[in-house]
Protein backbone atom coordinates (compact mmCIF):
# COMPACT_ATOMS: atom_id res chain seq x y z
CA UNK A 1 0.00 0.00 0.00
CA UNK A 2 2.81 2.88 1.03
CA UNK A 3 4.43 1.89 -2.15
CA UNK A 4 0.92 2.49 -4.09
CA UNK A 5 0.78 5.55 -2.26
CA UNK A 6 4.21 7.14 -3.04
CA UNK A 7 4.29 6.17 -7.35
CA UNK A 8 0.60 7.99 -6.83
CA UNK A 9 2.16 11.44 -5.24
CA UNK A 10 4.81 11.06 -7.25
CA UNK A 11 2.62 10.83 -10.31
CA UNK A 12 0.58 14.32 -8.88
CA UNK A 13 3.41 16.34 -7.94
CA UNK A 14 5.15 15.79 -11.82
CA UNK A 15 1.64 16.87 -12.84
CA UNK A 16 1.01 20.05 -10.83
CA UNK A 17 -1.34 19.57 -8.43
CA UNK A 18 -0.16 22.68 -6.21
CA UNK A 19 -4.09 24.19 -6.66
CA UNK A 20 -4.09 27.61 -4.83
CA UNK A 21 -0.44 26.86 -3.61
CA UNK A 22 2.55 28.94 -4.72
CA UNK A 23 4.56 28.43 -8.10
CA UNK A 24 7.00 29.95 -10.37
CA UNK A 25 5.65 27.95 -13.91
CA UNK A 26 2.23 27.08 -14.87
CA UNK A 27 3.02 23.67 -14.87
CA UNK A 28 3.21 23.95 -11.18
CA UNK A 29 0.07 24.42 -10.71
CA UNK A 30 -3.18 21.93 -10.99
CA UNK A 31 -6.51 21.82 -11.79
CA UNK A 32 -6.55 24.18 -14.16
CA UNK A 33 -4.97 27.06 -12.69
CA UNK A 34 -1.81 29.18 -13.90
CA UNK A 35 0.98 31.01 -12.29
CA UNK A 36 0.39 34.87 -12.01
CA UNK A 37 2.81 37.24 -11.51
CA UNK A 38 2.61 37.15 -7.86
CA UNK A 39 3.67 33.61 -7.87
CA UNK A 40 0.27 31.95 -6.72
CA UNK A 41 -1.67 29.63 -8.50
CA UNK A 42 -4.75 30.97 -9.47
CA UNK A 43 -8.29 29.97 -11.78
CA UNK A 44 -7.89 31.77 -15.18
CA UNK A 45 -10.62 34.41 -14.38
CA UNK A 46 -8.58 35.76 -12.15
CA UNK A 47 -6.24 37.11 -13.50
CA UNK A 48 -5.72 39.70 -16.35
CA UNK A 49 -2.97 41.67 -18.42
CA UNK A 50 -2.78 44.94 -17.47
CA UNK A 51 -1.17 47.88 -19.33
CA UNK A 52 0.59 50.86 -17.59
CA UNK A 53 1.03 53.97 -19.94
CA UNK A 54 2.16 57.36 -18.94
CA UNK A 55 3.05 60.56 -20.91
CA UNK A 56 4.85 63.17 -18.95
CA UNK A 57 3.16 66.64 -18.53
CA UNK A 58 0.83 65.91 -21.35
CA UNK A 59 4.17 64.82 -23.54
CA UNK A 60 5.10 61.42 -24.87
CA UNK A 61 7.83 59.69 -23.08
CA UNK A 62 11.15 60.64 -24.66
CA UNK A 63 14.56 61.36 -24.79
CA UNK A 64 14.00 65.07 -23.42
CA UNK A 65 10.65 64.25 -21.42
CA UNK A 66 12.23 61.59 -19.24
CA UNK A 67 15.69 63.43 -18.94
CA UNK A 68 14.76 64.39 -15.15
CA UNK A 69 13.42 61.04 -14.04
CA UNK A 70 14.43 58.10 -16.29
CA UNK A 71 12.96 55.59 -14.24
CA UNK A 72 10.22 55.26 -12.28
CA UNK A 73 8.67 52.38 -10.11
CA UNK A 74 5.22 50.61 -10.20
CA UNK A 75 2.99 49.00 -7.74
CA UNK A 76 0.08 47.12 -8.04
CA UNK A 77 -1.87 47.30 -4.98
CA UNK A 78 -4.57 44.29 -3.89
CA UNK A 79 -7.26 44.59 -1.11
CA UNK A 80 -4.73 45.04 1.64
CA UNK A 81 -2.08 47.35 2.91
CA UNK A 82 0.93 44.75 2.24
CA UNK A 83 -1.26 43.24 -0.88
CA UNK A 84 1.75 44.84 -3.49
CA UNK A 85 3.32 43.79 -6.65
CA UNK A 86 5.86 45.68 -7.43
CA UNK A 87 8.52 46.58 -10.31
CA UNK A 88 11.50 49.03 -10.29
CA UNK A 89 13.32 50.29 -12.48
CA UNK A 90 11.34 51.18 -15.31
CA UNK A 91 12.85 52.78 -18.29
CA UNK A 92 10.47 55.92 -19.16
CA UNK A 93 11.47 56.40 -22.02
CA UNK A 94 9.12 53.05 -22.64
CA UNK A 95 6.50 55.13 -21.77
CA UNK A 96 4.22 51.65 -21.07
CA UNK A 97 4.75 48.55 -19.03
CA UNK A 98 2.84 45.02 -19.49
CA UNK A 99 1.94 42.47 -16.84
CA UNK A 100 0.75 39.55 -18.20
CA UNK A 101 -1.21 37.20 -15.83
CA UNK A 102 -1.97 40.16 -12.90
CA UNK A 103 -4.23 38.43 -10.13
CA UNK A 104 -7.70 41.09 -10.54
CA UNK A 105 -7.30 41.85 -7.01
CA UNK A 106 -4.56 44.12 -7.66
CA UNK A 107 -7.03 47.20 -9.06
CA UNK A 108 -4.99 50.20 -8.29
CA UNK A 109 -1.65 51.32 -9.28
CA UNK A 110 1.32 53.81 -7.69
CA UNK A 111 3.56 55.14 -10.01
CA UNK A 112 6.96 57.35 -9.19
CA UNK A 113 10.76 57.47 -8.51
CA UNK A 114 11.85 55.90 -6.08
CA UNK A 115 12.14 57.82 -2.80
CA UNK A 116 9.87 60.14 -3.67
CA UNK A 117 5.51 60.47 -3.71
CA UNK A 118 3.84 58.09 -5.99
CA UNK A 119 0.66 59.00 -8.25
CA UNK A 120 -2.13 56.65 -8.19
CA UNK A 121 -4.81 55.63 -10.43
CA UNK A 122 -6.96 52.58 -10.86
CA UNK A 123 -7.17 50.35 -13.78
CA UNK A 124 -9.85 50.49 -15.90
CA UNK A 125 -12.24 47.11 -15.57
CA UNK A 126 -12.73 46.70 -18.99
CA UNK A 127 -9.54 47.54 -21.00
CA UNK A 128 -7.15 46.62 -18.51
CA UNK A 129 -5.23 49.94 -19.00
CA UNK A 130 -4.09 52.43 -16.21
CA UNK A 131 -2.94 55.63 -17.63
CA UNK A 132 -0.62 58.13 -15.74
CA UNK A 133 0.13 62.04 -16.76
CA UNK A 134 3.52 62.85 -14.73
CA UNK A 135 4.67 65.64 -13.86
CA UNK A 136 7.81 64.26 -12.17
Amino acid sequence: MTARLAALLAVLGACGGNTGGTCQFDSDCGGGEICARSEQCLAPSQVRMVKVVWTIRGMAANATTCAPTPDFYIQFDGYSYQDTLGYAPVPCLQGQFSVDKLPTRFDQVEMGVEGGRGNLTIVDPTSGVATFNLAP
